[in-house]
């Protein structure tokens, strides 16, 4: 039934397996109360944040910052429909986590991640999460770069990249807010804009206005500022691991087996793989999203032992490896040419 093609078995076949093993059966019911949690914890911090002198308000910040990096990953499962078996809590979910609480616009994240990083990982010129504004993952990104920009790339991008991925958060809404303003103009004001907008406007309200009106301008928007800083250099140390230093790539092998080549997996503590939201088993993620991330663990176990008989390459590293080979690949990486796919293949099949 699931005969090779191309030298290739067919994904029908794992797929078979990991929903015999129950892989895509949902748990919406431990998703809402992790919400719930990571939401309480929040809170309290805040709150503790309020009554505590200011240097134990400065140690909260990061803390603050992880649990508010969760809840915005939260809306990553509800956009992939994840979540829930039903579409509109799914659509629920990714409202609250995405425009509402984090200010990223849901539309402008369902193409950039959803449609352009998920349909063709680490493709150079294609793939928006390997070139994060001003840094690129290729030479030929950093040809195509303004001139400012390819100075920059060439002398700063290799002490820089960490210390703005401070900036990462204010980035991408900045982006999303742009799409949003942009998006009526080629496909009117459709409903889901106008929920967009509204969502986008409790966001600013409950984050800056009232936290303004009540412990005025420079404390409510320093907590918010700093609170999401932290939140853009958690989302750096959970997607460029999983990415960078893997091979970067000039065209596309357009079948799943380019999905295994361009990602691995994590391996962490489960306190810390708590946090991640299922990020950390990345291979699977891009294979089938809409796997809840509670079933990832027991789904990369089924993956990782399919691709061993099938003579295909599972990549898992241990996080603090992954973590500095992308911190070496990013120094360099303007200056390196993509491979072509064809030889990415080559290497990736096991012999």
């Amino acid at each position: 039934m699931f005969r090779k093609m191309n030298g290739l078995p067919e994904l029908g076949g794992l797929r078979a397996e990991l929903r015999s093993a129950g892989a895509f059966e949902h748990h919406e019911v431990r998703s809402w109360m992790k919400m719930v949690v990571l939401g309480a914890g929040l809170a309290a911090i805040l709150i503790a944040m309020s009554y505590v002198p200011l240097w134990t308000t400065i140690l909260l910040i990061p803390i603050a910052g992880v649990f508010s990096t969760s809840i915005a990953m939260m809306g990553h499962e509800g956009s992939h429909k994840s979540f829930s078996r039903s579409p509109w809590r799914n659509q629920l979910m990714t409202y609250i986590a995405f425009p509402m609480f984090s200010g990223l616009a849901t539309l402008y994240w369902r193409n950039k991640h959803d449609r352009l990083h998920h349909g063709h990982p680490n493709v150079e010129g294609v793939d928006p999460d390997i070139k994060p504004f001003p840094f690129v993952s290729s030479k030929g990104d950093h040809e195509r770069s303004p001139t400012g920009l390819r100075w920059f790339q060439r002398n700063l991008q290799k002490t820089a990249f960490w210390p703005m991925s401070t900036l990462m958060a204010l980035g991408m809404r900045r982006s999303s807010i742009l799409y949003v303003i942009r998006y009526p103009k080629e496909h009117g004001y459709t409903k889901a804009w106008f929920a967009e907008v509204g969502c986008l406007l409790v966001h600013y309200t409950c984050w800056m206005v009232l936290p303004i009106i009540v412990f005025g301008p420079l404390v409510g928007i320093a907590v918010y500022s700093s609170i999401w800083a932290v939140v853009g250099v958690c989302l750096a140390l959970v997607f460029a691991p999983a990415h960078m230093s893997l091979p970067i790539t000039d065209g596309q092998n357009h079948d799943w087996v380019h999905q295994l080549e361009t990602t691995r997996n994590l391996a962490l503590p489960k306190v810390v793989s708590f946090f991640f939201i299922g990020l950390d088993y990345q291979v699977e993620h891009h294979l089938f999203p809409k796997i809840p991330h509670q079933n990832l663990p027991r789904a990369a176990e089924i993956t990782r032992a399919w691709c061993e008989r099938n003579g295909i390459v599972h990549l898992t590293s241990p996080y603090p490896v992954a973590l500095r080979e992308s911190a070496v690949f990013m120094a360099t990486a303007w200056a390196q040419h993509a491979s072509s796919p064809i030889d990415v293949r080559a290497a990736h099949m096991v012999v």
